[in-house]
């Protein structure tokens, strides 16, 4: 027998209640994780002087909507490669959804902006340190995630860890918008998008170790 079978077969045999456990686990490990990183943004580079006009506005909620899913696909991704045997189209298909529509929306402003205006909306006046301040704050609540994720049982290691890196930065990403003043949506697929790759390639690398069997 080989040693995927063998996997497989073992995991068939695993109850039902133990898989739930781990998502329990996951979901407060997301807590005090968010608990944090949101410590870490309001310590480290403060929340935005107009937070609060800015939460009545539909710009700031279309932010945390797009990472929020990120996220969403990031734990559904996580889940059914923790399990041997699952299949992983569905959360594919919707991750390769949701970056479609928010390339596509991008796309758009981007083309319905006079050209003098384009590359401004594109960079804002935070480019350079976007994606590094969103891996940092990966890596604040990436020992919660992944110490929780070690009660799954991966067969791709390594995949498993890019979803929980992607989790994981989603989940950062989402709270530095609290901070991030950013608002154009070229922007915010770009940057955002390249920080939250970041962490799930991290992530790939962290969990070929961590989750090896």
């Amino acid at each position: 027998m080989k040693t995927e079978d063998l996997i497989e077969a073992l995991a068939a045999d695993l109850p039902a209640a133990g898989a739930r456990q781990v998502e329990r686990r996951l979901l407060l490990a997301l807590v005090a994780g968010g608990l944090l990183v949101l410590l870490g943004v309001g310590l480290w580079l403060g929340f935005r002087d107009d937070l609060g006009a800015a939460m009545i506005g539909p710009t700031f909620w279309a932010k945390a909507i797009y990472t929020g899913a990120l996220g969403v696909v990031g734990f559904w991704l996580l889940d059914r490669l923790g399990r041997p045997g699952m299949p992983i189209r569905g959360p594919l298909v919707a991750l390769g959804l949701v970056l479609a529509a928010a390339g596509g929306v991008a796309l758009w402003e981007f083309m319905a902006m006079p050209e003098p205006e384009r590359m401004p909306a594109l960079m804002g006046d935070s480019a350079r340190t976007c994606a590094p301040r969103i891996l940092i704050l990966s890596l604040i609540a990436a020992p919660f995630v992944f110490g929780a994720a070690r009660g799954f049982a991966p067969m791709r290691p390594g995949a498993a860890g890019a979803a929980a890196g992607l989790l994981t930065a989603a989940l950062a990403t989402t709270l530095y918008g609290l901070h991030c003043p950013e608002h154009t949506a070229s922007f915010v697929t770009v940057w955002y998008s390249l920080g939250i790759a970041a962490g799930a390639a991290v992530g790939a690398v962290v969990g070929r170790v961590l989750f090896r069997w």
